[in-house]
């Protein structure tokens, strides 16, 4: 089976309005109470308060939202951003993968 470049091109654009259509399904329905992680950090082992877990650089987006934009969709847009970034990521590595495989 040939797969043509219009294919591939279909099938990223669906794939991408099918996450992106999650993500507003989705997260109105999210609890805002803390993860188990989270919960056990804070509550078992108390370590969330020691001053020895301070983050050494901010959060681009602290807790799914973008900061100083108070709106509705706040976290949808968040999740956007890092479908994104989580895209292009992939497609930087695998444009790097095939120059090195084409170079061999």
């Amino acid at each position: 089976m040939k797969v043509s470049k219009n294919n591939i091109i279909l099938f990223i654009i669906f794939g991408l309005s099918f996450i992106i259509g999650l993500i507003f399904l989705i997260m109105p329905f999210i609890s805002e109470m803390p993860d188990g992680l989270e919960k056990v950090a804070k509550d078992t082992m108390g370590f969330l308060k020691k001053d020895d877990f301070l983050p050494v650089l901010k959060a681009p987006m602290p807790d799914y939202t973008l900061p100083n934009i108070k709106q509705r969709f706040n976290k949808q847009y968040a999740g956007i951003i890092g479908v994104f970034v989580v895209f292009g990521i992939t497609v930087f590595i695998g444009y790097l993968l095939t120059k090195r495989r084409k170079n061999l």
